[in-house]
């Protein structure tokens, strides 16, 4: 089969990011499956890229480290993002490794390693987020990676959080299942008003005190002490609605038995209709294999139709491969919300009980 370029794929992408409803099906159908194509590219220079990253997560006492395809209903919806020109053929995060860690000095060691054991994109690619917050209160490491594969490049985003980064985007995204709002979107940032910017506003004060427990830079436009943020936390009209919202949105999964097993490769597989999340377990050595079986449950996983949206017959809708040391761990990235939400209410509860008792 030959090989998508890097334009092609741009010039599909243009096709399926249209907003407008696009009346040739066919051609729809038939830029979707270049794109495909296109996605199925980034798997093998992403599996190269989460070898380094599982290396890496073996040095880290607690750390876990992540394996994901970025699905292609959420590739289309990006692309359709209002008021931005995002191009297939350049998006940095269609193969993407994730690393949590506890600590802010365990992100700074591992992005250390990493950008020295990873190609980085143009030489060096390292997007500091927790140093240089995002005005949303985004905080994160990001390194780009341009993997060479079959005498092509392609992009692959590895990205570094602490806990408390992973469970502040977390709440963000349920919020926006919860709304119908895409929060992490530039545009709809900037056009917010009423609730919706009251919401924002909340995530960027608690972004500000987890960065304040962390000793790291805050939010811009969201410094201050402790006690000055949780007042502005406490007197925003949207924050027992919102908490009370996240807290009744928690997921009930069902989780198969996991054995009692250390430092092994986990396949996540979750289907939200039926709220149950089925668990394949690897010995660390057979990474190959845990990468094939992800591949082929991809394979079955629904894609977007010319509406964008999911079309097809699949027992699951989400997969992750998660390297993790024991099963409060494994939680951390269950490919749900319940364990990474219910970890961020209880520390804005916590900050919040002072005024509530």
């Amino acid at each position: 089969m030959l090989r998508v370029s890097r334009s092609r794929a741009t010039a599909a992408g243009r096709i399926l990011g249209s907003n407008s409803r696009c009346e040739d099906a066919s051609e729809y159908s038939r830029e979707m499956v270049i794109a495909q194509r296109w996605r199925a590219q980034h798997v093998e220079p992403t599996e190269r890229c989460f070898a380094k990253v599982l290396e890496c997560s073996r040095n880290i006492p607690q750390s876990v480290a992540t394996f994901r395809m970025k699905r292609m209903v959420s590739i289309v919806r990006k692309l359709r993002r209002p008021n931005t020109h995002f191009k297939l053929g350049e998006l940095d995060d269609i193969g993407g490794c994730r690393l949590i860690v506890e600590s802010i000095g365990q992100a700074e060691k591992a992005a250390t390693w990493l950008a020295a054991n990873l190609p980085l994109k143009n030489g060096a690619a390292d997007k500091d987020y927790i140093a240089r917050p995002q005005d949303s209160g985004y905080r994160s490491r990001h390194l780009l990676c341009n993997v060479v594969s079959d005498s092509a490049s392609y992009h692959v985003e590895v990205q570094i959080r602490t806990r408390l980064q992973h469970c502040w985007s977390t709440a963000v995204e349920a919020a926006g299942e919860i709304y119908g709002t895409e929060y992490k979107s530039p545009a709809v940032r900037a056009g917010a008003n009423g609730d919706d910017e009251q919401r924002l506003c909340f995530f960027k004060i608690v972004s500000s005190l987890f960065a304040l427990e962390e000793g790291s830079p805050q939010v811009p436009g969201f410094e201050g002490d402790r006690a000055m943020l949780v007042h502005r936390l406490r007197d925003l009209e949207c924050t027992r609605g919102l908490l009370d919202d996240l807290g009744a949105a928690v997921d009930s999964v069902f989780v198969t038995d996991v054995p009692e097993v250390s430092s092994e490769l986990f396949l996540l597989k979750l289907s939200r209709e039926n709220q149950y999340l089925d668990v394949d377990v690897f010995p660390v050595n057979e990474l190959e294999e845990a990468l094939r079986r992800y591949d082929a449950v991809e394979r079955c996983i629904e894609i977007p139709d010319v509406d964008g949206m999911m079309s097809g017959e699949s027992g699951y809708d989400n997969a992750v491969l998660v390297y993790a040391r024991d099963a409060e761990q494994l939680a951390v990235a269950y490919p749900n919300y319940s364990t990474n939400v219910r970890y961020f209410l209880n520390k804005v509860e916590a900050y919040l009980r002072p005024f509530t008792q």
